[in-house]
């Protein structure tokens, strides 16, 4: 029990240690000799309270990596597949902007041909509608698709088929 307590009260103290020390000076330096000895101080102690099940492991993770996040930040550039998310994200936000470019009504009939394969220049509504099927049966974002292939097949469809209307 009184190991439990120690465990406890050093960890506590190591914990706002390294927080005074990582987040609130100012200065920027390597690891010192009392960083290093807190952070072993805190390891230890929050081992010693998620082995004996006071501590779940999932809050002993996030106790031991928070004072270290503000510094750890400028490392996630060097991950690579944390780098990869982060261009997939900046991707999928020029999608959104194309997207929104095609629901303020700049799709063009030709595009909208050439992104349902059309090749005929004036296709009927049933070939627009068998085209829109196909491809949505294996674009639709319940089937593993993106929510951007899906909304731009079904934009085409709507372009094609108001053509369709109007001229008719």
């Amino acid at each position: 029990m009184v190991l439990i307590i120690l465990a406890a009260l050093l960890s506590v103290v190591a914990f706002v240690v390294l927080v005074r020390l990582l987040w609130l000076s100012g200065k920027r330096r390597g690891p010192s000799g009392i960083v290093v000895l807190a952070a072993v101080v805190l390891l230890a102690g929050l081992a010693v309270l998620t082995a004996t099940g006071r501590l779940h492991w999932l809050a002993a993770l996030g106790t031991a990596v928070l004072p270290f996040l503000r510094r750890g930040v400028g490392l996630i550039r060097w991950i690579p597949w944390l780098s990869n998310l982060y261009q997939a994200r900046a991707r999928a936000k020029g999608q959104g902007q194309a997207h929104n470019q095609a629901r303020s009504g700049t799709l063009t009939p030709a595009d909208a041909r050439e992104i349902l394969g059309l090749e005929s220049p004036n296709p009927t509504a049933n070939e627009v509608i068998a085209a829109h099927r196909r491809l949505i049966q294996k674009l639709h974002p319940d089937r593993g698709g993106s929510n951007y292939l899906a909304q731009q097949l079904n934009e085409a469809k709507r372009v094609l088929l108001e053509g369709r209307k109007s001229s008719d």
